[in-house]
This record gives structure tokens, sequence and C-alpha cells, in this order.
């Protein structure tokens, strides 16, 4: 079980095109495998816009702080999460500074896995000497041999890892929210433990959730094939024998098991991301890579 305190993690603030985000990563994967994830905090610095889009990855993002904007027609209201399945589009967005995000993104079950930052850092450096980013776009210059305009993260992970991104036919036609405090609380076997359980997604079986456990009680957590990630909302307590409190992150990898602790009661927001297994059979819905100016629209074969 691994323990980190969000206040004490170093601030980014130049990883996102817009530079409108400041993000501190609790946790991250490994390099090149499907189950790849980033785990972060991202405040909204500066004037943040992003034009409709959409990913070859899943993601989560759970508002800690302040709404945000999601297309225009819907905010996604502090405290509230949202679930982005891969190939799903969402926005055109548009943010003034202010709000803080939980945010989760990680391989989904196309299996294409997810860019690390440091594979976007590199590429994204090694790119500028073959053209210019314009926002989200990266126009190449003159005479490179390949498709002159991309989006720039299409452009980034090609030039990082090799290969042109493919984006998978959507399973939802859009982005949907979850109102935690709609849920009730469901008491768990051990005494002075509940589980509100958000949702479970895709053929890969994602699940997000949140727990309270009462002060003096424990939550013990059993060893599965899952990485499982967690960040405390409110309280005290330990995980592993280590003290957290609020904005603490907590991580169990595949084959680990842990025990967490409230000396005040914890409210804490967590995912299960089931290892991808082999066998599965190729979809019936090509994926295709997609280009800018293109029509995004909401129907989930609109492409």
């Amino acid at each position: 079980m691994d323990v980190v305190d969000a206040n004490k993690l170093p601030i980014y603030d130049d990883d996102h095109p817009t530079k409108a985000l400041r993000q501190r990563y609790l946790f991250e994967g490994t390099d090149n495998t499907r189950e790849n994830y980033m785990f972060s905090i991202a405040e909204t610095i500066g004037h943040f816009t992003m034009p409709r889009h959409r990913h070859n990855f899943d993601q989560f993002r759970f508002s800690l702080s302040g709404g945000m904007s999601i297309d225009p027609d819907r905010r996604l209201k502090e405290g509230q999460l949202a679930y982005f399945p891969e190939g799903s589009a969402y926005g055109p967005q548009d943010d003034q500074a202010g709000p803080i995000a939980l945010v989760l993104q990680f391989g989904g079950a196309s299996g294409y896995g997810y860019m690390s930052m440091g594979q976007y850092r590199a590429g994204r450096e090694s790119l500028r000497g073959k053209g210019r980013f314009d926002g989200a776009v990266f126009i190449r210059d003159e005479g490179q041999p390949t498709q002159r305009k991309k989006f720039s993260i299409n452009a980034i992970w090609e030039e990082s890892l090799g290969e042109p991104m493919r984006i998978p036919t959507s399973r939802y036609d859009r982005p949907f929210f979850m109102n935690p405090a709609a849920y009730r609380w469901v008491p768990q076997k051990a005494k002075g433990t509940y589980r509100k359980a958000l949702g479970t997604f895709s053929e890969r079986e994602t699940v997000a959730e949140m727990w309270r456990i009462d002060a003096g009680a424990t939550l013990s957590i059993p060893a599965e094939d899952s990485i499982r990630l967690m960040l405390v909302l409110d309280g005290e307590g330990t995980a592993g024998g280590e003290k957290i409190g609020k904005e603490f992150g907590i991580r169990l990898n595949p084959g680990e098991s842990g025990d967490i602790s409230a000396e005040r009661e914890l409210a804490i927001l967590g995912f299960r991301l089931p290892t991808l297994t082999e066998g599965w059979s190729e979809p019936e819905e090509p994926s295709f890579e997609p280009v800018p100016d293109e029509s995004v629209g909401r129907d989930p074969v609109d492409h």
C-alpha cells in the first residue's frame, strides 16, 4: 500500500496544451502497459478552453472545488463525479480560473493504454523542431512526410509511441455525471464501515465507489487483480500504518491488501481498475483516427 500527501507534491503547470492547468500527480502507472494511468489533482489557473474532442482512454473527474464545463449545456457541480468513456465526445469547454478537480485518466477496455506524462513531454519536445503547436492542434512544417495538421495529442502520441493514435468507437453517446450525495451509505461487514457503489463501467468492469469509516473503525481491503486508487476527501487516520488526512492519495497494486483505520471519520473516493486479461474479441465497429475540423457529433456512430 502506497500513501502520498498531495500538499507535498511538486506542481506542474505546463502539461496541458492550454497551459491553464496546474497539476499534482498522486500516482502514475507503468509506461507501455495497457493498464497505465495518471491520478492527479488539477487546478484551473487560467482561461481554459477546449474544442469538442474525444480520447482513446477512459477518464473520471471529481469536482473538489467549483464547477467546470463539460459542454455548453452541462456543468459538473462541486461534489459530483463524471465518467468520460473512451471514444465519447465532449466539449467545447470554457472555464475561468478557479475549479479544482481530482482526475483519473487510464487505459480503457480497448487495450490502447495511456501515454504517461513523461512520454507526453518527450514527444512534445521532439515535435517542436518539426512544426508548431496552435492550442489543441499541431501544424507540421511544409515537407514533413505525414499529415500536416493533427490534434496535438495525436501528434505527440505518434511521435512518442511510434504509431498513430486510434480512437475506439464509443460505447456511450456522451460522458455522464454521478451525484454521490444522492446515494445511500450501505453498511459493510466490518462495523463502522460504509460504501456507496457509484457505478461499474464497460466490459473492463471499472468501479467508482465511496467509503465512510467511522472513528475507531477499520476497513480491510483484500488482495485482488486490480489497481486500487483512492483520495481522502475528509477525516484523519492511517493507511498501511501511515498517517493520512485530507487530500492524501492511497494506492494498492494488484495482489496487495491493506487496512485503513479512522481516528476521525474518513470519507474516501476510490476506483478499482481490473487487470486486462487476454482472449477478448475485437469489437464489431472499428477504431478510427480523428482529424481536426471534423464534425464531432453526439451520436456514437457519427464519425
